[in-house]
């Protein structure tokens, strides 16, 4: 989630909030109090397409400002500051990544120099930073960011979070994948991977990478996203582990399909619609043994129109009721098996439930970055900056000091009409897991 307001801050209160996924604005509060500026929009965009093709071409100054300004209309022409400002930027942005060399074609040929491929944690120390490389002329390249010192310990790391984003992916690969690992209620992403797509065999070359550089590894729990091919990923190579699905996911993925019929306006808009909407989620708080009759209570509560998104619930979730042989009714098997997103007993056990740890991490990164899509060479320095935030959170963890307190889970009531409903009071949830990005922790 990206978070934009008017660059009239003081005078001007209106906030946007847009996904990163998709570019869908999610929420805009307040109204704007000053004057539009179609010109302004337009030259900003343009500003910044120039500054990405400084970076990523060796065209000339003149070259540069020409590419970004043809095609303008003649009102944002005018408005345009004078080519020798626009020069200056161009070679401000060129000083900035002058040592860095130029991108090759094709990830296959990438060589890391030297100088990107350690981390200095303290001036005059250094360590490995590039940590594993499927190797120079793999088509499907993999690279792994992150401090070599972390072997040391890592073995004794139980439970670990990983998720991947796509907007925060250099040209040439597809998807950057975080890891982090949970040590006494600390939660620290111990590395970065580049990814060249999202099939399992690439999740489970990346792990068995991982593997090599840290033989220690051995994760006893893996909260992850509702991805089969990132599931499997992980079991091949660490198959006595527990997987847990995040209850984060488990809402998104209901509300993706809430968009795929036509029905996401009315979710974000009728309040009543959205709690009904949220109750198919919430079964992930149910006791296992009592699903069945949960859907049963559950199904005659919904709005018509929701009844497509309790069959996909129950088709990927739980498993369509079907006739066996011998005229048994049994249920087919899952996706997703109930034992992988209910968080009933994570609940109880007061564990927890999403795996917003890693979202956070990727919000921080893209806060570092400031753009989609970063050359590979800033991507680099960028992981190398936030490192240093991270070091100070595991120093903390080092030093005996406690965790930042868990956010609550925030429950709304609505009178039950069943007697399932009265038993477990699972009636109402306002949120299910913390959506709104000003829930989730800024310090990531």
């Amino acid at each position: 989630m990206e978070f934009w307001r008017c660059q009239f801050k003081k005078s001007c209160k209106v906030r946007l909030h847009r996904l990163i996924a998709n570019g869908e604005v999610a929420k805009v509060s307040g109204s704007h109090s000053d004057p539009s500026d179609a010109a302004g929009v337009e030259i900003a965009g343009r500003r910044t397409a120039m500054k990405r093709r400084a970076e990523e071409t060796q065209e000339t100054p003149g070259q540069v400002i020409n590419s970004v300004q043809s095609g303008a209309p003649l009102a944002v022409q005018m408005e345009f500051p004078s080519n020798r400002v626009l020069a200056k930027v161009v070679n401000r942005v060129r000083k900035a990544c002058a040592s860095a060399p130029a991108l090759p074609t094709h990830r296959s040929l990438i060589i890391i120099p030297e100088d990107y491929a350690v981390y200095e944690p303290t001036p005059g120390t250094s360590e490995r930073f590039l940590i594993g490389d499927s190797g120079l002329g793999d088509d499907e390249r993999i690279l792994i960011f992150g401090r070599e010192s972390v072997a040391s310990w890592i073995g004794l790391v139980d439970k670990i979070y990983v998720d991947g984003t796509f907007s925060l992916a250099p040209k040439l690969f597809q998807q950057v994948f975080a890891v982090l690992a949970e040590r006494s209620g600390f939660v620290v992403p111990v590395c970065y991977a580049l990814l060249p797509n999202k099939s399992q065999a690439t999740y489970t070359r990346m792990v068995e990478l991982l593997h090599q550089e840290w033989p220690q590894f051995n994760p006893m729990q893996i909260s992850v996203d509702f991805e089969l091919a990132l599931v499997n990923g992980f079991r091949s190579v660490f198959p006595n582990a527990e997987i847990n699905g995040c209850l984060f996911h488990l809402v998104k993925n209901m509300k993706a399909k809430l968009g795929d019929i036509g029905l996401i306006q009315r979710y974000n808009r009728d309040p009543d619609f959205s709690l009904s909407a949220r109750m198919i989620p919430a079964l992930a708080f149910v006791p296992p043994a009592h699903i069945n009759t949960a859907m049963s209570e559950l199904a005659p509560e919904l709005p018509e129109e929701l009844m497509p998104v309790l069959n996909y619930f129950e088709d990927n979730y739980i498993g369509r009721l079907r006739l066996a042989p011998g005229a048994e009714i049994v249920r087919a098997p899952a996706r997703f098996p109930i034992a992988m997103w209910s968080v009933y007993q994570r609940t109880v056990d007061g564990e927890a439930r999403t795996n917003n740890f890693a979202e956070a991490a990727h919000r921080r990164l893209q806060g570092e970055f400031g753009v989609d899509h970063p050359s590979l060479w800033k991507f680099i320095d960028g992981i190398r900056k936030v490192q240093q935030s991270r070091d100070v959170t595991y120093a903390r963890y080092v030093a005996g000091h406690n965790p930042e307190p868990k956010r609550k889970l925030r429950i709304r009531s609505r009178k039950p009409t069943g007697k399932y409903f009265r038993r477990f009071r699972l009636v109402v949830i306002q949120i299910v897991v913390p959506l709104e990005p000003s829930d989730w922790d800024e310090n990531w």
